[in-house]
């Protein structure tokens, strides 16, 4: 009566083989929320394209793009501190635990050194909104309407107002999830990045389709502030407490043992982390406008579709490595630096498998496109873009390397970076202005070889010899 048939046994096989395809990837649950999440937002991206050539003109377009570009600048208000805080959440965490809604339990020194880390990161990204919506607000406004000479027919002042408080609100609840993050809730983040993300989007189109025109901009980041806002409220109540009673008592903590000294223990870090992250952040975003300045629009339009996809992919391969940080930073704080390798060396084994499987498979892709349909020319030549996909193949391998050195509290790359930072811009510049996408892709390609990867391998080795050595 229990035997199963033949072609049971069969497909039992075969969703066997396909589970451990997965686990070999590293496609746990909190991997699986995270490449969802990436995929959500390779699907969402076309769709939010037509409704936005279906329902906005060419201005409104522009506007459109221009608030998100502005947008991003909320990278100089976090300094670099989102990172930070979950290194050391997760090194606090070892002798933690959660209890009911949101308590934390545990150890007496670390669970009071976790709640004063929580308190004055929720005190720093508070004061850091009100700066960003207070300098960010007329800023933009003076921007857009400085620039017109004819002042467009539809609304955008209030617009960008909302939206800068939208991305605002935004930055103030980040510090939260960072925590619970650091604390080894991988699945909670990512899970609340694909709803809020999903969530947003949703509006956003909703938006659109009723002729709001630019308010679809701030729909978006508010779909993920009810989200986010919305499983605090629920699951951990708790926290929000401790943080509302560290940021209301200015003497939190400031004699007792368990406090956290900002200046002696994050602040080395974080200035390291923010001077990567501003550099890094001139190196991504000068490629389209070089191209659009140079070459004009469409090409600039093609290169901003490829570079995308190639980014989307590099965001799948990403999550696979920092979904594994909060284990790094654990292992590293009791010192167990053979297991620590051993998760190292497997996770970096998947996410560059997977970049390389993702990068052919997404060239093939484009060469296909190109010789078929019309819509391949929205996308740079096929063997240009092979060159920008390798770049994502080293960049992941050197984001392995970078993610691993961090999770001992540790920031050795910020050199080398602005180094980069410099060559790249200067390169990119260079190429883009002689050769196009061509020259763009094969500099990025050559930079990520021959001076990134090489400069981060000896410094991982280099740092992981001395300091495992001193543990």
């Amino acid at each position: 009566m229990g035997l199963k048939t033949p072609d049971k046994q069969k497909t039992d096989k075969l969703v066997d083989i396909f589970l451990k395809t997965l686990y070999f990837f590293g496609f746990d649950r909190a991997v699986s929320y995270g490449v969802l999440a990436r995929v959500w937002g390779v699907f969402a991206g076309p769709v939010t394209m037509v409704i936005i050539a279906a329902r906005f003109s060419r201005e409104q377009q522009g506007f459109y793009y221009t608030f998100s570009s502005l947008l991003a600048l909320q990278t100089f208000f976090e300094l670099g501190l989102l990172y930070v805080i979950a290194q050391f959440a997760s090194h606090e965490f070892v002798q933690l635990r959660w209890g009911a809604q949101g308590r934390i339990e545990g150890d007496p020194v670390p669970r009071e050194r976790f709640i004063d880390l929580l308190c004055k990161s929720a005190k720093w990204f508070g004061v850091a909104s009100i700066l960003m919506i207070v300098l960010l607000v007329p800023a933009g406004l003076y921007f857009f309407g400085n620039g017109q000479h004819n002042q467009p027919d539809f609304a955008w002042g209030f617009p960008w107002t909302l939206a800068v408080i939208g991305t605002g609100l935004n930055l103030l609840v980040t510090p939260f999830f960072a925590m619970i993050m650091g604390s080894g809730e991988v699945v909670t983040v990512n899970h609340r990045e694909l709803i809020g993300g999903i969530v947003g989007s949703l509006i956003s189109w909703l938006v659109m389709g009723a002729h709001w025109g630019l308010y679809a901009v701030f729909a978006v980041t508010f779909g993920n502030v009810i989200v986010s806002w919305s499983y605090l409220v629920r699951q951990k109540p708790e926290l929000l407490k401790l943080a509302w009673q560290g940021i209301s008592s200015s003497g939190f903590l400031k004699e007792n043992r368990g406090a956290i000294s900002w200046r002696e223990e994050i602040w080395p870090m974080q200035w390291r982390m923010a001077v990567s992250s501003g550099a890094s952040y001139f190196i991504f975003q000068l490629f389209n406008p070089i191209l659009f300045h140079y070459h004009g629009s469409v090409v600039a339009g093609q290169m901003g579709m490829t570079l995308t996809a190639a980014n989307s992919l590099l965001g799948i391969c990403l999550t696979l490595l920092i979904a594994k940080s909060p284990d790094f930073g654990k292992l590293i704080a009791v010192q167990n630096w053979k297991n620590l390798d051993r998760q190292f060396y497997r996770v970096l084994l998947q996410s560059a498998t997977l970049a390389s499987i993702g990068a052919f498979s997404g060239w093939c892709i484009i060469w296909f496109l190109q010789k078929n349909y019309t819509v391949g020319q929205r996308f740079i030549p096929a063997w240009h873009a092979a060159f920008l996909l390798g770049a994502v193949c080293l960049q992941t391998v050197n984001s392995a390397f970078a993610i691993y050195l961090r999770a001992h509290k540790k920031e050795p790359l910020m050199t080398i970076t602005v180094l980069v930072s410099i060559f790249q811009g200067a390169l990119t510049w260079f190429l883009g202005m002689r050769y196009s996408t061509l020259g763009v892709t094969v500099g990025y390609f050559l930079v990520s070889l021959l001076f990134i990867f090489p400069s981060f391998f000896l410094i991982w080795k280099r740092c992981r010899a001395e300091w495992h050595a001193v543990g």
